[in-house]
């Protein structure tokens, strides 16, 4: 893992203020998909800002349904009253897709915006389009058992790792 800068955000203004500064900055919350990539070098930042103080956690009922934080654990979502009363396959996408261990640490937001778990990506010594547009898709002539069976494109046939999106999918929820 390369060095790098923390800072922690104490709100939406000091966060954006920290990222805007340095263009190689990511957000950290949870971190358990973005530091198995800086541990790889897939990923490369020079600071994490850390949001995970923002007032982002909130589950609550609202008039088209449920509004859930984007900084609540996945433990927080999938063992809420509202959440098991309402919308148990959220629940039960969330318990089957990570062990607690995780579920304890990853957010709403940084499961549905990690990254494909595809070998080739997390190899940086093959050409990856995720990684770097235009350089070819390893997978694709290598081997890629748990490549795309079905939607894949010339570009790429990585799959999308997330089971929460999969039920909001199911669900209709918008995000």
């Amino acid at each position: 893992m390369r060095p790098f800068e923390y800072v922690r955000a104490t709100d939406a203004a000091s966060a954006t203020a920290a990222m805007s500064a340095m263009p190689q900055a990511k957000y950290l919350a949870g971190g358990s998909n973005l530091l198995d990539l800086m541990k790889e070098d897939v990923e490369r930042p020079t600071r994490l800002v850390d949001i995970t103080r923002l007032p982002l956690r909130d589950i609550t009922r609202s008039r088209a349904g449920l509004s859930i934080g984007a900084l609540a654990t996945n433990t927080e979502t999938a063992n809420h009253p509202l959440v098991r009363e309402n919308y148990p396959l959220l629940t039960q996408a969330i318990v089957a897709g990570a062990s607690g261990q995780l579920r304890n640490m990853a957010t709403n937001g940084g499961n549905l915006l990690q990254r494909t778990r595809c070998n080739y990506f997390y190899d940086t010594s093959m050409p990856c389009n995720k990684r770097e547009a235009g350089s070819g898709c390893g997978a694709r002539e290598g081997l890629n058992k748990i490549g795309a069976i079905l939607g894949w494109s010339e570009a790429c046939v990585a799959t999308y790792p997330g089971d929460m999106a999969t039920a909001l999918y199911a669900l209709d929820a918008k995000v």
